[in-house]
């Protein structure tokens, strides 16, 4: 048996223990979290050679963990098992209390769809295997979200716990972010993107057990959004000094990880921390603006607009490209470009998808991004399904009405945690339209914004 089979099985194991001395509530989010953060991304195949013996210096063959490929297990699948295995052996009796609604259909649908996409094309990943790989990274944090976390007490302590378990990669960022060092190397074996972007303005970008600097960078500027939410919300009696510490700490954190994207997302998100007031005209315009999005995406995915065209051909395109290059921030337009040329290749199949992986193979290259990623495996059906819960659970806050809000709530001087999830949510969104590694807790807090049913209360 290899390491990681070793580390994988030994985690399951702790994890169905943490059950036995911790509460489900606390258990459940541990487990959850711990498993993201420390395990090993996956069995990586052999990074010499791929596909007829091409050898690249990025292994653009590795998929993100958040869809099937031809490694069908990975830390998020295994964390996701852990904590509900436990749950259901510690807590069974609160699970089965829990009832399903109409926002939990696209997720269950999104689940589903490989096994019917099967009807009409040939998949690889068999339709079944790939419906079971996306019910452990998907369906689980979400159904464990919604049993747990639908009240503003289980959401303090999802934001609790991410933000502690957060702290404990201070060391590891220091150490990789100085040095240059990867530990996931001697721990786990080579990582393929252990170099890639790994070089920053100043120092290194860490990588640690992440599945690309990215996500790093990612994780930890949505984490330092909730810990900058949770120094506001806390009391002066309650340790807001030492949370103001904890802000500061994770704030620097992701300045010093030099993921420049990322680090305009958090920035986006706490300047909507400190003018939240402003923020409720949203919702009228929510809707509008969501049906916007969408078909923007389509468009995109379709191809008609041609966004690689009219930055090299027009005088507006040219100058944008001037200044990331003179910026040093060209992987943008490289990214860009790089979806541009996979676009002919998903039309093919635009509605339900290819079925296949690798659909991309026949270019030498993949998009960047995860929704024309998703979309070339599964179609615009998969991507809808995909984007229903969680976009369905954030209106869903949004469009509550006063009298349905609780005291707590209310106050002025308290922005609700739903609030901050909310916006760590749509930051996790925008940042997967370039990026495949995402944010995965962004799944089990979009499910703890469904606002909760009378049955789940009795």
């Amino acid at each position: 048996m290899d390491a990681i089979s070793i580390i994988y099985i030994a985690f399951f194991l702790t994890g169905i223990a943490c059950f036995a001395i911790l509460r489900p509530i606390l258990a459940v989010a541990m487990v959850y979290f711990a498993g993201l953060l420390f395990l090993p991304v996956s069995y990586y195949p052999a990074m010499q050679t791929h596909f007829a013996g091409t050898t690249a210096l990025s292994p653009y063959w590795i998929i993100t963990t958040a869809l099937p490929s031809d490694a069908l297990i990975s830390k998020a699948w295994i964390a996701s098992l852990a904590a509900l295995t436990g749950a259901i052996l510690f807590d069974g009796k609160s699970l089965l209390r829990f009832r399903p609604t109409l926002m939990d259909m696209p997720m269950l649908g999104w689940c589903l769809w490989p096994v019917a996409q099967t009807l009409f094309v040939e998949a690889n990943p068999a339709g079944w295997q790939s419906s079971l790989y996306l019910g452990g990274v998907w369906a689980i944090p979400w159904f464990l979200g919604r049993a747990y976390y639908r009240d503003r007490e289980g959401q303090l302590v999802l934001v609790d716990i991410l933000i502690g378990l957060t702290l404990l990669l201070v060391p590891f960022a220091l150490i990789e972010g100085i040095s240059g060092l990867r530990l996931y190397d001697p721990l786990y074996g080579a990582h393929p993107f252990a170099a890639v972007g790994a070089e920053r303005y100043i120092g290194y970008r860490p990588l640690i057990m992440f599945e690309d600097g990215n996500q790093y960078g990612l994780w930890i500027g949505c984490v330092a959004v909730l810990a900058i939410w949770r120094y506001r919300a806390t009391p002066a009696e309650d340790g807001k000094r030492t949370k103001a510490w904890i802000a500061i700490i994770l704030f620097l954190l992701a300045i010093a990880s030099q993921s420049i994207g990322a680090i305009f997302l958090m920035l986006s998100g706490i300047a909507a921390l400190y003018f939240s007031q402003f923020l409720h005209h949203l919702r009228k315009i929510a809707i509008p603006g969501l049906v916007l999005l969408l078909l923007g995406a389509t468009v995109y995915v379709s191809g008609v607009i041609p966004l690689r065209s009219l930055a090299k051909e027009t005088a507006v395109g040219q100058t944008v490209l001037s200044v990331l290059r003179s910026s040093g921030r060209s992987s943008l337009s490289w990214r860009i470009s790089q979806d541009e040329k996979t676009i002919p290749v998903i039309r093919e199949n635009l509605v339900a998808g290819s079925g296949q992986w690798d659909w991309w193979t026949e270019l030498g290259r993949r998009p960047w991004g995860l929704p024309l990623l998703l979309a070339g495996q599964f179609g615009l059906i998969g991507l809808l399904l995909a984007l229903g819960s969680p976009v369905a659970a954030i209106l869903s806050r949004w469009f509550r009405q006063p009298e349905e809000t609780s005291i707590s709530e209310r106050r002025e001087d308290i922005l609700p945690p739903t609030f901050a999830i909310s916006i760590v949510v749509i930051i996790a969104a925008t940042d997967a339209l370039l990026n495949a590694f995402i944010f995965l807790p962004a799944l089990v807090l979009a499910a703890s914004l469904v606002v909760r049913q009378k049955a789940e209360e009795n």
